[in-house]
């Protein structure tokens, strides 16, 4: 396993509207990527205000309900964490993915991070900062390698 030492790991963001692909190729690319021994994290943005977290009736779900604003669920291998507040990904970056090489975030198309876009025939042009990358959907297997190797080239090597 490749470990590259990071305060905090790169973070690319794949952007485009909804149901355009992204988490396809969020997954496509962290396949390669895992396989060719890199440690890569996902952070996965949504608009829906109301998550639930855990099963009504689990104590998580209770402290959450009852007004928690941090509610962690830890288990001996894995960590389930549900914060109050806007997303600050810096901090998620330094502090909870500092051991990983790359993330790869869906959505935040407003942040200043790098930007990889997914779009469909039809879709509205998102005007966009930072953009590293553009494919079309359906993509075919080359075009997500080659989107691996530059990603590779540009954040891992």
């Amino acid at each position: 396993m490749k470990t590259l030492k990071h305060a905090k790991p790169p973070a690319v963001a794949v952007v485009g509207w909804s149901g355009s692909g992204k988490t396809t190729l969020i997954l496509e690319l962290i396949r390669i990527l895992t396989a060719r021994g890199y440690r890569v994290g996902a952070i996965k943005h949504t608009h829906h205000t109301e998550i639930k977290f855990d099963a009504p009736g689990k104590d998580s779900y209770k402290l959450k309900a009852a007004g928690a604003a941090t509610v962690a669920l830890v288990t001996p291998q894995k960590l389930m964490l549900v914060r109050d507040g806007p997303p600050k990904i810096e901090e998620l970056l330094q502090h909870d993915f500092a051991d990983l090489d790359l993330v790869l975030i869906e959505g935040f198309k407003e942040s200043d991070l790098p930007k990889i876009l997914v779009e469909r025939a039809g879709d509205e042009r998102l005007k966009l900062q930072n953009l590293i990358a553009s494919l079309r959907s359906p993509f075919i297997a080359t075009e997500v390698t080659q989107v691996a190797d530059l990603l590779e080239r540009r954040f891992l090597s």
